[in-house]
């Protein structure tokens, strides 16, 4: 017989809903102890350990974010998954998943999610929990290959937790960007681009950091003025390219430095 890779607390007030996720997390080799209410949940944490909160945002007639900060207390360190269908109908899903990145959540899962979504928390929880001190998340995005892997190879170096995506829309997708302390975005992209997704990152979560680099694009607007219009959208940081890996580190590290998220 296999040994459980972890042990995730399960909050699902619906019981069916509760099996599946059960299940779906046996089969990915993580045991579950399911609660369905608050009071269950808090009776848990108080008497044992756990790897991964996994919990509903709407469990009764009660919302787990206003529980956050006691949940914390009680399972200090320990990762939290937030997952939602977004409230009556779903129709507040995009409003429920950022009011729990604002809460700091460290990943969000929309209703109805697939093992490929719960085994990627899973996995980033591991290392997060093997770490000794919770590196700094830093969410990259570009639609460059290149740009992307040259980026986090030099952060990843540096001991930064890494997500990457091609397009702001991709970004928003991922279910392991809910608490993220440095965005570094490239401007001219397909689809809403780097200067409305700055602008939406800012609203979501204010307290975020912001590096923005470009290139320009096909002389239609040159570095300073592209890089100005991140700046006036919230950017905290501008970076040029081409740039080198000590460019992007030193940059970094006294972004994180300014904004005081260094440990």
């Amino acid at each position: 017989m296999s040994v459980s890779a972890g042990t995730v607390l399960v909050l699902e007030d619906s019981r069916i809903q509760a099996q599946l996720i059960s299940r779906m997390l046996a089969a990915l080799n993580w045991s579950a102890v399911l609660n369905f209410d608050h009071r269950m949940a808090f009776q848990q944490l108080r008497a044992s350990r756990v790897d991964l909160l996994l919990l509903d945002v709407y469990v009764g007639d009660d919302n787990t974010l206003n529980c956050l900060p006691e949940i914390r207390a009680l399972a200090d360190g320990v990762p939290v998954a937030m997952m939602t269908a977004g409230g009556t109908y779903g129709t507040a899903l995009n409003a429920t998943l950022n009011a729990a990145r604002r809460a700091q959540a460290d990943f969000v899962l929309p209703k109805p999610f697939a093992p490929e979504d719960l085994a990627i928390i899973l996995d980033e929880s591991i290392r997060m929990r093997r770490a000794p001190v919770r590196p700094k998340h830093v969410l990259v995005v570009d639609d460059c290959r290149v740009v992307r892997k040259l980026t986090t190879t030099a952060l990843a170096h540096e001991g930064y937790r890494i997500s990457e995506a091609r397009s702001m829309e991709e970004a928003f997708e991922r279910v392991d960007i809910a608490h993220v302390d440095v965005v570094l975005t490239d401007i001219f992209m397909p689809g809403m681009g780097g200067i409305k997704g700055i602008q939406i990152i800012k609203s979501t979560w204010p307290e975020v950091a912001i590096i923005a680099m470009s290139g320009g694009a096909e002389n239609r607007l040159n570095n300073d003025q592209a890089l100005s219009a991140a700046r006036y959208m919230g950017a905290d940081a501008l970076l040029p390219k081409p740039f080198t890996s000590a460019d992007l580190t030193g940059l970094m590290e006294a972004l994180i430095s300014e904004k005081c998220l260094a440990v």
